[in-house]
This record gives C-alpha cells, sequence and structure tokens, in this order.
C-alpha cells in the first residue's frame, strides 16, 4: 500500500505540474491586440487603407511568427475623423478589453489626440502610434510632456524646417526667399507655426505672409493676388484635405504659374494626381514616405504583394503604408519586450519603442535606420510630382532630418 501510494502521489505530482505548466502556457498565449479608431466615413471621407493597412502588418507579423506565438490581433473601428466619434471607439474598447491584451492603440485625427491626451499619459499608459506628427504633441520635450505618444512620421515642424532649408540651398537671389505660408484654419494647421518661424530665421528665409483659409473655401484668387501684390517667391501650403487640393492646384497654375508651391507629408503624394491633373505638376515637398512606384524599395515590395494578394483597391497608397507601420513598429516592439525576457504589458511595450534605434522598417529608407527616440521618424526625402511620370521623384536621397536642420 505504502509503495503504491507513493506512486500513486507521484503520479498526481506529476499531473500537477503538467496542468500547472500547461496553464502557463495558455495564459501566455493571450492574444496581443492594436486597436483603431480611422476615418472610414466622416468629414474628409472614407478612407478604408487606413485600416488594412494595420490588418495587412498585423497579418504579415502572425505570418512571420506572431508575437512569441501569440497571436496578434487587429481592432478597427470607424473614428469618423470626429473627435466625439474617436473618443467613444476608444472609451468603450479600454474599458472592456483586458488591459493585458489591449497594448497598443492608434488613430489618425490630431484633435481626437489632444483630447485624449492626458488620458492616455496619466491613466491608461497605453502606447499611441499616432497617424499626427503634431507639433504640439510631438515638440521636443514629447519623451517628458507625452511619453505615451509616438508619431508615425517627422514632425510637422521639422518637415517645414526641411523644406525651409530646401528652398534656401536652391534660391538662387542674394535677397532671402519670400514665402507664404498659406494654412487650413484651425488649430492643427496653426500647430506647425512656431517651429516654421524658428527655422526660417535659423536659415534666412522671408515668411512674409501667414493667410489662412476655410474648409469651405470656394475660391482661392483673392490669397493669390495677394501673393503676387507681396511678391511672394514660394508657397507654403499647409492642407491634409483632397477636396481643397482638387481646386486649388488649378486656381495656382492660373494665378501664380510661376510660382512653386510646396507641402508636407499630407499634399506630398500621387494622390494629387488623381484629384487635380495635370494641375499637381511640380509640386515640392518633405514626404518621411517612400513612393508606391519606387518597385526597388523593399516595404513598397512588401507592402504592393499584400495589397495584390488580398485583392485590396488601394488609392491612398501613404495612409496604407503610414498604417502599415503602425502595426510593424507595435509587432516589433511587443517581440523585443519577449526578447528581454520581460512581461508584455504596456509600459514594457512603450519603452521598447521608445528605444528603438536601429531599425530599417523592411527596407522603407533605402538602407537608413529609424531612430525613434525622438518619438517621431528621423529619416526624411523631398519630393516633387511629375506629370509626365505620374508620381513624386525624389529631388534628395534619405536624410536623417536631425542632422540636416543643424
Amino acid at each position: 500500500m505504502s509503495r503504491r501510494f507513493h506512486g500513486f502521489s507521484i503520479l498526481v505530482s506529476l499531473l500537477i505540474v503538467v496542468l500547472t505548466f500547461s496553464l502557463a502556457v495558455a495564459a501566455d498565449k493571450k492574444p496581443v491586440k492594436i486597436l483603431g479608431a480611422m476615418p472610414l466615413s466622416g468629414i474628409i471621407g472614407s478612407v478604408p487603407e487606413t485600416a488594412w493597412g494595420v490588418i495587412d502588418a498585423v497579418d504579415y507579423i502572425n505570418k512571420t511568427g506572431g508575437i512569441g506565438g501569440r497571436p496578434f490581433v487587429a481592432i478597427m473601428e470607424d473614428g469618423r475623423y470626429d473627435v466625439p466619434a474617436t473618443l467613444g471607439v476608444y472609451n468603450r474598447y479600454l474599458t472592456s478589453e483586458p488591459k493585458d491584451e489591449l497594448l497598443f492603440y492608434c488613430q489618425y485625427n490630431t484633435p481626437g489626440l489632444k483630447a485624449l491626451h492626458e488620458k492616455v499619459n496619466k491613466e491608461d499608459k497605453i502606447p499611441v502610434l499616432a497617424g499626427s506628427m503634431s507639433a504640439i504633441l510631438f515638440d521636443d520635450n514629447v519623451r517628458k510632456h507625452s511619453p505615451y505618444f509616438f508619431a508615425t512620421g517627422v514632425g510637422y515642424g521639422q518637415m517645414w524646417g526641411a523644406v525651409l532649408k530646401y528652398i534656401k540651398i536652391n534660391h538662387k537671389k542674394k535677397t532671402p526667399p519670400r514665402c507664404a505660408f498659406h494654412y487650413y484654419d484651425n488649430s492643427t494647421g496653426r500647430d506647425p507655426m512656431e517651429d516654421l518661424k524658428r527655422y526660417a530665421k535659423k536659415f534666412g528665409v522671408d515668411i512674409v505672409m501667414m493667410e489662412p483659409y476655410s474648409p469651405t473655401t470656394q475660391t482661392f484668387a483673392p490669397a493669390f493676388l495677394k501673393f503676387r501684390k507681396n511678391k511672394i517667391e514660394h508657397v507654403l501650403f499647409w492642407c491634409w484635405s483632397l477636396k481643397i487640393v482638387a481646386k486649388y492646384f488649378p486656381e495656382a497654375k492660373k494665378y501664380l504659374p510661376k510660382i512653386p508651391i510646396y507641402g508636407a507629408h499630407w499634399t506630398v503624394s500621387n494622390l494629387g494626381f488623381y484629384v487635380a491633373k495635370q494641375a499637381f505638376d511640380g509640386h515640392y515637398g518633405a514626404e518621411p514616405y517612400p513612393v508606391e512606384t519606387e518597385t526597388d524599395n523593399k516595404f513598397v515590395q512588401l507592402i504592393t504583394k499584400a495589397a495584390k494578394d488580398k485583392k485590396r483597391k488601394v488609392r491612398a497608397w501613404q495612409f496604407y503604408m503610414q498604417s502599415w507601420t503602425m502595426g510593424l513598429i507595435a509587432g516589433a516592439a511587443a517581440r523585443q519586450v519577449l526578447r528581454d525576457g520581460k512581461p508584455l504589458t504596456r509600459e514594457n511595450c512603450r519603452d521598447a519603442i521608445e528605444n528603438i534605434r536601429d531599425f530599417d522598417m523592411f527596407g522603407m529608407f533605402g538602407g537608413q535606420h529609424l531612430d525613434y527616440t525622438s518619438h517621431k521618424f528621423s529619416e526624411l526625402r523631398i519630393l516633387r510630382s511629375d506629370w509626365s511620370k505620374k508620381t513624386m521623384v525624389p529631388m534628395t536621397p534619405w536624410f536623417n532630418v536631425y542632422e540636416y536642420l543643424k
């Protein structure tokens, strides 16, 4: 009896060990989730690419091993580019999803990010991969003031600074370049103004005018006539609305045929050719993403294949790329946490993102690597639209924006 009991005790002990191990493994296989409140409808229209990009990046992560064997899950909802709708999506999921599963959040919509700023950084402490690159949210003290916010691009202020330096370098006159900042009249439109003034002073560029326009503007002729009267040599056009782009460039060609127009990110894409046609030709701008026509770019190869395999009818490639980076960065950070032998928590994922210093983003930057310690992308180029080729053409190689702006 004693031997039988002893043997039975050993068997029970082994079963308990196996059961405990199995439960631990099962617990360790909890999903890793990323939530997105995307503009799938609303005032800027339907941009499904904002959700597709995250979904396809998450799918790619899962096909290449997941998160240490844990499934990666994308939850994409319609934020309508509307603050109340966006806050509704965020609050609903942050209160219903387990904290050890919902580890990342992403969205576009700068006003919505500003509305979430305090709650994210002080209460929920969830890493936010932002479509916005707000100069206010992502200032020089972002690590202190917005520790959980990460822009998926170069800061608006730095992009405009790079534009001003490019203008200065290529200016042929002895007098300073005369520029007009033509901006969308809301908080986001005014967002990069202080950086713009600072870099203008640094590089010797005159911002002669700061001219607002309304989202309901029917004609830009009065502003263009002002620019001519004030002998403006370069127009800095700050916009993210395709409806405005469709009106703006044809009128600019009529009233300012010899004055170059510059943009930052949102107008620096091939989408401009769809809405403004030939009038989009000759538009310059700063852009932290490759162009979908650059078939030698490894990142472009990756995402175009994914879009083809899934039969995605992608038009807004810039949004698709940017949303891909949201999923890829989240996946890379979660994997790094596990490699470091740490538990997967929001705080540890945040730290992993902030410590990205040598990530080539699957070949996005043509061999250059991302340094994310500033919570913003470090790599940038100046592009120019070419109607004869129907694509944006690089005017500079990839460069580290912080080195460029020194």
